[in-house]
């Protein structure tokens, strides 16, 4: 079972970490909904087998994808609002002016985003995270 949960922790570390750098690159709204998903499988999968690891170490990495997931979760939501906004501006003749309000808002939650996966970049997330939990050498 300890070798399984190793083999699917990896393969959703390696997800998760190619779905940040895709959404670093484009950060659009599939991009960000894509590691979204990433993310709740991979912290899904670390309250799965929390057995099998340091439990310290579970702690420090779950908070960081909370941390994660509140950020592009305020992207999210505005991509979600926005693209609700442009539909009903079809059905109907009324202009929203809460649009440009929006997308400055997404501007600014983008630009955090940047940021803190820059951050995450330049500590090599995955490596440290795959070492932290000993998922090499299976």
């Amino acid at each position: 079972m300890h070798d399984y949960a190793i083999e699917q922790m990896n393969r959703l570390l390696t997800t998760l970490a190619f779905q940040v750098h895709r959404a670093a690159k484009k950060p659009g709204p599939d991009e960000i909904h894509d590691l979204r998903v990433s993310i709740r499988r991979f912290s899904q999968g670390l309250q799965l087998f929390s057995d099998f690891f340091p439990k310290w170490e579970v702690k420090k990495i779950r908070r960081m994808l909370k941390r994660m997931m509140r950020l592009t979760s305020s992207i999210r939501d505005r991509d979600i609002t926005l693209e609700f906004l442009a539909e009903s501006e079809h059905a109907s003749s009324n202009q929203s002016g809460h649009q440009p309000r929006l997308a400055k808002e997404r501007s600014t939650y983008q630009r955090q985003f940047a940021e803190m996966v820059r951050r995450w970049s330049a500590h090599d997330f995955s490596a440290k995270w795959r070492n932290g939990l000993s998922l090499r050498g299976v």
